[in-house]
């Protein structure tokens, strides 16, 4: 039986390669930054980001509330407290939009064609898309709070599992 020379095999496995990671479609024209940046600005993606970290920041003290109750002082309390307030700026620091946009930019323009990106253009510049813009942080809100109950209990499991599983190691 013959043997395939390394020339061939590595002839093959590019092909298949190519097959398998196929090149993205030739067709499609890439988005320029200046579309992407337009995008961006149209659906305010800097006011969004600054409205779910005033969301995130608010409900910190409710979450020490609820994961450490009455189990904690006062002067426990105000320490996680302060602990939650540095964490916050570490993140606004390093979520803040001049370190995100580049990233956005890069992934929207990744990701979409200059058409894909021109038709959200349209659509979130007109006055349907807008409105849909506005009430999303409104949405996302609404279903953190419905989800709260859900993430509690989930919670109180974990913790009564963890709990048993460590009383049942203990000699």
């Amino acid at each position: 039986m013959a043997t395939l020379s390394h020339k061939t095999r590595a002839h093959g496995l590019l092909l298949a390669l190519a097959l398998v990671f196929p090149a993205a479609p030739s067709h499609a024209e890439q988005a320029s930054p200046s579309d992407v940046r337009r995008l961006l600005e149209v659906m305010d993606m800097e006011h969004m980001l600054s409205g779910m970290m005033r969301q995130v920041s608010s409900s910190q003290q409710a979450l020490v509330e609820e994961a450490f109750g009455a189990e904690l002082t006062d002067q426990d309390r105000a320490r996680m407290l302060d602990l939650a307030a540095r964490a916050q700026a570490k993140v606004q620091e390093r979520m803040s939009w001049p370190a995100l946009e580049p990233i956005m930019a890069r992934v929207y323009a990744q990701v979409f064609s200059k058409e894909e990106i021109e038709a959200m253009v349209a659509f979130y510049g007109s006055p349907t898309g807008a409105s849909i813009l506005r009430k999303s942080p409104q949405a996302m809100a609404l279903s953190m709070q419905e989800l709260q109950p859900i993430m509690q209990q989930l919670m109180q499991d974990l913790q009564a599992e963890l709990r048993g599983e460590a009383g049942t190691k203990d000699p």
